[in-house]
């Protein structure tokens, strides 16, 4: 009798054990394992693949990890492999210390690791998102990248909920705001989103980093659907910081809308100098056109402050181009103009790629002792055979001690060998 009653004791302890470990949460799980480094796996969403132990492809044209080579030689060497995903979590006293992720076959040097086996994606993002939710430092920001690669769950409520919390470190809730944007479930983001990401954008009293990363999000929206609001966020006069971060934003967008707001927005008279100034240097950057430079050049005279004038002019020479280097120039041998914005002109002709055969010719034509030692300054940089003929032209006949003096300094670094004696000649006088 005593035997039988075992057998059905042990009988219904078989039955139980597999009821018992489903009850168990991963959370559980985890911090049962000895301590050290433990894995599990879960199912990874269609177009996420790898080669398990160096790089991750998320969707098309967009990796994570490391590449010998080009991506292409990567690729061919080492194959993508779909899913499943793997994390593998490094713990002192039941703390987690780092998070590494990995998509594909199972690396096979991996050693010392617990490992857990297939898991639910449910209870895999589940406790990843715990984590992000309450662990400090590196470790909580991990724990996000590994969730967005699950197959069908949408962690844009969990993603949220770590974003808006100000107790967390701002390095975990930028990228809760970057992940909420990033392709999870193929599901469009819906309006909600945006309206949490513009709330947090406009809180005054919350970190301003993270504020800056909620902006940059807006313009990564499906089918631009941040830009209206972001165009809306630049014109509200009664917050400058946040006008000017929105017109930031904007300008890296490279959306057509954005560029015509800019375009207009640098015709007001009415936006605050550091706003401004950030919408005419916008105009010359990744996206700028042939149209961008004439409305620099146009709206310069206008301008009332260096700090604008400066922005116009750097805008303009980095668009660059014959007409703008010739417009960059005339205005540096412009008698009307201030000495510093005739340098300013100068320097910015330079960096247009004006000739050093157009930079020598200015000088003959300016009496400034300014705008000469701004001259010698570009032909030292310069370093070019007509530049070197020019500063020995200046150290044997400029009148103007100042000037000369600056040359001498200047040269005294030349290798040049015509440099070492003319100064030589100068010394032996």
């Amino acid at each position: 009798m005593r035997y039988s009653l075992s057998v059905v004791g042990l009988g219904a302890a078989i039955v139980m054990a597999p009821a018992v470990l489903q009850a168990q949460s991963l959370a559980d799980r985890v911090n049962a394992a000895p301590e050290g480094r433990v894995t599990f796996t879960y199912a990874a969403r269609p177009g996420v693949c790898g080669n398990g132990r160096t790089y991750i492809q998320m969707g098309p044209n967009s990796y994570s990890g490391n590449f010998v080579g080009s991506i292409d030689e990567t690729l061919r060497s080492e194959p993508c492999v779909n899913g499943p995903v793997r994390v593998v979590i490094d713990r002192a006293d039941r703390i987690p210390l780092s998070i590494q992720t990995f998509v594909g076959p199972a690396d096979s040097t991996l050693r010392g690791v617990t490992d857990l086996g297939r898991v639910g994606v449910q209870a895999a993002t589940s406790y990843l998102m715990s984590l992000a939710n309450t662990v400090d430092g590196r470790a909580g920001r991990d724990a996000i990248f590994p969730a967005t690669l699950a197959d069908s769950v949408d962690l844009s409520g969990a993603l949220l909920t770590v974003a808006r919390n100000t107790a967390l470190p701002r390095e975990t809730r930028r990228s809760a705001l970057t992940s909420l944007v990033r392709p999870t479930n193929g599901a469009a983001i819906p309006a909600s989103i945006t309206d949490a990401i513009l709330a947090i954008a406009r809180d005054e009293t919350d970190n301003q980093s993270v504020r800056q990363q909620a902006l940059s999000v807006l313009t990564r929206l499906d089918h631009g659907a941040g830009v209206p609001p972001l165009m809306r966020l630049a014109e509200q006069n009664d917050n400058r910081w946040l006008q000017r971060e929105s017109m930031a934003v904007l300008a890296r967008s490279g959306d057509p809308r954005a560029r015509q707001f800019l375009r207009t927005a640098a015709r007001r008279t009415d936006l605050p100098d550091d706003v401004l100034t950030v919408v005419l240097r916008s105009l010359g950057q990744d996206y700028a056109t042939a149209q961008d430079a004439e409305l620099l050049r146009s709206v310069y005279p206008t301008l009332r402050t260096d700090r604008a004038r400066d922005a116009a002019l750097s805008a303009v020479a980095e668009i660059g181009g014959a007409a703008n280097t010739k417009w960059l120039l005339d205005l540096a041998q412009n008698a009307n103009e201030s000495v510093d914005n005739r340098r300013r002109a100068l320097d910015a002709a330079s960096r247009s790629g004006a000739s050093i055969t157009d930079l020598v010719k200015l000088y003959d034509t300016t009496t400034d002792p300014s705008m000469k030692e701004a001259l010698v300054g570009l032909y030292v940089r310069n370093g070019e055979p007509p530049a070197i003929d020019e500063l020995l032209k200046i150290i044997k006949g400029e009148e103007n001690p100042t000037v000369r003096r600056r040359a001498i300094a200047q040269l005294s670094r030349s290798d040049d060998p015509r440099v070492k004696q003319a100064l030589q000649d100068i010394v032996a006088k």
